[in-house]
C-alpha cells in the first residue's frame, strides 16, 4: 500500500517526503514502520483509512527529525499510568480560529444557538447575571435623555480673539508616528485641553502666550461617564468614555448592554460658541482607541452572559426547548445611537426640554447579520480553552464631517492587546489551556504544537480611511506584555511580536511574521528564567529588558528576518518598564532601581531613569543613571507611557511621580517618613547625563513627619515617647 502526502508548505521549503516502501512508512528517509500518527519534521500528520496522510500546514523555516507519535502496543515497562496522563498533554484542535461571516440572520441564529448550547455543556457553572425587562432601547426615553456634556464660559472667554499658536510644543507620546492615542491632556499650541477627575470637568486653558494664561472654557462631564479621554484633530475636540447605566434590558439579552462606549465630537473653531457635532453611543466598554488624521477608530467590548431564567445554579440543566423559544438572534447584535449635526430641516428630529434642536437622531444595529465576522470554538475546543466570548465593535468616525454616519464592524471574539499601524489593525486575544495542543488541519499555524498555559490568537485587519477588511489569523506561543510588544515593519509590512511564557520554562520569544501572518523567523529562550519587563522596536533593532535579580538589556538584530539574533547584552541593577528612543545611538529607560531585602530577596527601590549608549550594539553601555525616591516610589509613566513627555529640542523630560523618603528605621525598614507628589523635570544629555532640574507640586508636604508624630500622640500610651509606626507608612 502506498501513502501520498499533502504537504505543500514542506515542499516549498525544500523538505522531501518519500512514499511508503515495503518496510513501512518512510518520511524524509526515516522509517516510521506502521505508524498512524507522526511528526514529519515540521507538521503533525495522521494516516487515514484510505492510506493518505493529512497534515497541518505550518510553513517551516527549519525542519526537525521525523518521529512516530503512536503509543507502542507492547512494552517491557508498564506505562498505563503515564500514558493515561500523557494522553491529555497534546490535543488536536478541531477549530481553525479564522474569522468567518454568517450567511444570513437565520444562519447566525442557528450557529449562535448551537454555540451557546455547546458553551453551556463545556462550562456549566459559568452562568451570568440577570438583565431585567424592557424593549430594544439604549435608554428608555432616549429622545429626552441623551447625556451630553454641558459647556460654561469663564469671564476670560467672552471675547476670544483669533488664536496665535506656539510652534514649539510637545504632544502625546506615540508608539507609531501618525497614529494618535487618547490621553487626559491635549494641546493645539495655543490652548491646553485637560480632564480634571476631581470635579469631572474638562478645562480649556489658554496657554500661549504665557502672559495670558487663563481658564477660558469648562465642559462639565456627566457623572455616568467614566475616565474620559481626549483627542484633538484640526478644529475638533473628541471626548471618549465608558458609560454605565441602570437601564433594564430584558432577560433575552445575552450580552451586557448596561455598559456603553460614548464619543462626543465638539467643533472648537469658535471657542466663544462651542458646538457639539456628534454624539455617538454603542454597546460595550471602550477598550482601545486610535486616530489617523481625521479618522477615529474605537474598539468596544460586550461581555457574554447567561440569563438567569435559563441558568439557575449548580443543579440546573439547560432547558433547550425554552431556550430555542426565548433566544432571538437579532437581540445579540450590538446597537448604536447617533446624534449628528444637520442644517436640513427635514432631518431635524431631536428635541430637548421641548425645543427642536438642529440634530438628526438615529438608532440601529451595528451590522447586518451577514457582515458579522466571528470565530467560535466547538465543544471540544472550549473544554480545552478558557475561551471568553464577547462581541467586539470597531467604530470608525470621520470627525471632519458631521453628516457622515459612523461605520461599524462587529467581531465575535475577544480583545486583549491592540497594535495599529497606518494601514493595519492587529487584535490579540488570550487563549489559555491546561493541555498542549496542535492546530486544526487546514489552519496555517506558525508552530507544530503549542504548550499548555497562555497562548495568543492574532487577527489582522487591513485599514484604509473608514474601510476595513479581514486579512489573516494565527496563534503565537505565550502572550505579549503590552502594545510595545508588537510592531509592524513600515517598509515591508512584517509583523514582529515579543511574548513570554512560564511553561515549560520562564522565558521570552520573538516571532517575525509576514504580511499574511506566516512565520519568517523566530528567536527563543530570551532571558531564560527571567521575567519580561519591556521592549521597543526601532527600525531593524529590538531592545528587550528581562529581570530576575539584575536587568539584562538585550540588543537584537532584525535585519535578517529569517534569523534574528542577539547582538549584545548589558547587565545592571534594576530594570526598565519603558524604553524610549533618544536619538539614533541612544536609548532612555525608565523603571525601578532594586535592592536586596532583609530576607535575601530582591525588591523595588526608587524610580530609576537611565541613558543607554547603543552605538555599538554588541556592547551596549549605561551612560548615566538617576534614582528618585526610595522603596514605594512610583510614576504613572511606568504603566502609561503616554505620560512620558519628552521635549526633544531642549532635551527635557517631564514626568509625574510619587516619591517616598524612607525613615531609616532599623526596626521597621519599610517605614517611610515623607512623601512627595507632583511633576519632575529632568535634563538628559549625552554630555551631562540624567539630571533633575525642577519639581512642581500642588501639595504642601513640608513638616509632614512632625505633624504626623503629633497626630499619633493620642494613640500612644506614653505621651513622652510617642509610638507612631504603623499609621505613617507614607
Amino acid at each position: 500500500m502506498k501513502h501520498t502526502f499533502y504537504i505543500p508548505a514542506l515542499i516549498a521549503f525544500g523538505i522531501m517526503v518519500s512514499q511508503v516502501q515495503a518496510a513501512g512508512l518512510m518520511v524524509n528517509g526515516v522509517d516510521l514502520g506502521s505508524c498512524k500518527s507522526y511528526f514529519d519534521g515540521c507538521n503533525t500528520c495522521s494516516v487515514m483509512e484510505n492510506g493518505q496522510s493529512v497534515c497541518t500546514k505550518m510553513a517551516c523555516f527549519a525542519a526537525g527529525t521525523p518521529k512516530c507519535l503512536d503509543t507502542p502496543a507492547t512494552s517491557e515497562t508498564d506505562t498505563q499510568l503515564t500514558d493515561m496522563e500523557n494522553s491529555k498533554s497534546v490535543k488536536d484542535l478541531t477549530t481553525d480560529f479564522k474569522l468567518k461571516t454568517f450567511n444570513s440572520c437565520a444562519n447566525m441564529e442557528s450557529v449562535m444557538k448551537n454555540f451557546i448550547k455547546d458553551y453551556y455543556k463545556a462550562h456549566p457553572y459559568n452562568g451570568g447575571g440577570y438583565r431585567g425587562g424592557g424593549p430594544i432601547m439604549f435608554e428608555q426615553g432616549m429622545m429626552d435623555k441623551v447625556a451630553v456634556p454641558s459647556v460654561t464660559s469663564s469671564d476670560a472667554a467672552q471675547n476670544i480673539s483669533a488664536p496665535i499658536s506656539a510652534t514649539d510644543i510637545s504632544n502625546t507620546n506615540l508608539q507609531v508616528a501618525g497614529v494618535d492615542e487618547s490621553e487626559l491632556i491635549k494641546t493645539d499650541g495655543t490652548n491646553v485641553y485637560f480632564y480634571n477627575s476631581k470635579d469631572h470637568t474638562i478645562y480649556v486653558a489658554k496657554a500661549f502666550p504665557a502672559t495670558e494664561l487663563s481658564i477660558i472654557k469648562k465642559i462639565k462631564i456627566p457623572s455616568s461617564f467614566a475616565d474620559p479621554k481626549l483627542f484633538l484633530s484640526g478644529k475638533k475636540l473628541v471626548i471618549l468614555s465608558t458609560k454605565y447605566n441602570n437601564t433594564d434590558y430584558g432577560f433575552r439579552y445575552w450580552f451586557n448592554r448596561q455598559v456603553k462606549t460614548v464619543v462626543v465630537v465638539y467643533d472648537i473653531s469658535d471657542l466663544n460658541n462651542l458646538r457639539i457635532d456628534r454624539y455617538y453611543e454603542t454597546d460595550g466598554n471602550m477598550s482601545e482607541s486610535r486616530m489617523i488624521g481625521k479618522y477615529l477608530y474605537i474598539l468596544s467590548n460586550s461581555s457574554f452572559s447567561f440569563p438567569y431564567n435559563i441558568y439557575y445554579g449548580p443543579e440546573a440543566t439547560l432547558d433547550e426547548s425554552k431556550f430555542d423559544t426565548d433566544f432571538i438572534g437579532s437581540t445579540i447584535k450590538p446597537q448604536k445611537i447617533e446624534l449628528r449635526k444637520t442644517n436640513v430641516d427635514s432631518e431635524k428630529n431631536f428635541s430637548q426640554k421641548g425645543k427642536l434642536l438642529p440634530y438628526n437622531l438615529t438608532q440601529k444595529d451595528n451590522a447586518i447579520c451577514s457582515d458579522i465576522e466571528y470565530v467560535l470554538p466547538d465543544t471540544e475546543t472550549m473544554k480545552k480553552f478558557d475561551f471568553t466570548p464577547s462581541l467586539v465593535t470597531l467604530s470608525i468616525i470621520d470627525t471632519s464631517d458631521a453628516t457622515k454616519e459612523t461605520k461599524t464592524k462587529v467581531l465575535f471574539g475577544d480583545v486583549n492587546q491592540v497594535h495599529m499601524s497606518l494601514s493595519s489593525l492587529y487584535i490579540t486575544s488570550n487563549l489559555y489551556t491546561s493541555y498542549d495542543f496542535r492546530c486544526a488541519p487546514g489552519m496555517y499555524c506558525i508552530m507544530p504544537y503549542y504548550y499548555q498555559g497562555q497562548n495568543t490568537l492574532i487577527h489582522k485587519l487591513a485599514i484604509k480611511d473608514d474601510m476595513t477588511s479581514y486579512t489573516a489569523s494565527t496563534i503565537v506561543p505565550g502572550s505579549p506584555l503590552n502594545q510595545y510588544s508588537m510592531d509592524e515593519d513600515s517598509t515591508i509590512g512584517n509583523f514582529r511580536i515579543v511574548t513570554s511564557h512560564s511553561y515549560p520554562n520562564q522565558s521570552s520569544e520573538l516571532f517575525v511574521l509576514d504580511p499574511r501572518l506566516q512565520i519568517l523567523g523566530k528567536l527563543s529562550d530570551i532571558g531564560k528564567d527571567e521575567n519580561f519587563q519591556s521592549s521597543r522596536f526601532i527600525g531593524n533593532r529590538l531592545y528587550l529588558v528581562t529581570f530576575k535579580q539584575i536587568d539584562p538589556l538585550f540588543t537584537i538584530d532584525l535585519s535578517d528576518v529569517k534569523n534574528p539574533k542577539i547582538l549584545g547584552e548589558l547587565k545592571i541593577p534594576g530594570y526598565s518598564t519603558y524604553l524610549h528612543p533618544y536619538d539614533a545611538t541612544h536609548l532612555i529607560g525608565i523603571g525601578y532601581d532594586t535592592k536586596t531585602n532583609q530576607w535575601g530577596g530582591t525588591q523595588n527601590a526608587g524610580v530609576k531613569i537611565d541613558l543607554y549608549d547603543v552605538a555599538d550594539v554588541a556592547n551596549p553601555k549605561q551612560l548615566s543613571t538617576l534614582t528618585l525616591g526610595d522603596a514605594g516610589s512610583s510614576s504613572e509613566v511606568l504603566q502609561n507611557p503616554r505620560l512620558f513627555t519628552w521635549y526633544a529640542k531642549k532635551n527635557l523630560l517631564f514626568m509625574p511621580a510619587t516619591l517616598m523618603t524612607n525613615a531609616n528605621d532599623v526596626n521597621e525598614p519599610y517605614r517611610n517618613k515623607n512623601a512627595w507628589q507632583g511633576t519632575i523635570a529632568l535634563s538628559i544629555t549625552t554630555g551631562s547625563g540624567v539630571r533633575e532640574e525642577a519639581r512642581i507640586t500642588h501639595i504642601d508636604s513640608s513638616g509632614m513627619e512632625t505633624k504626623r508624630t503629633e497626630e499619633c500622640k493620642q494613640y500612644a500610651k506614653d505621651y513622652s515617647k510617642p509610638i507612631c509606626r504603623k499609621i505613617i507608612g507614607g
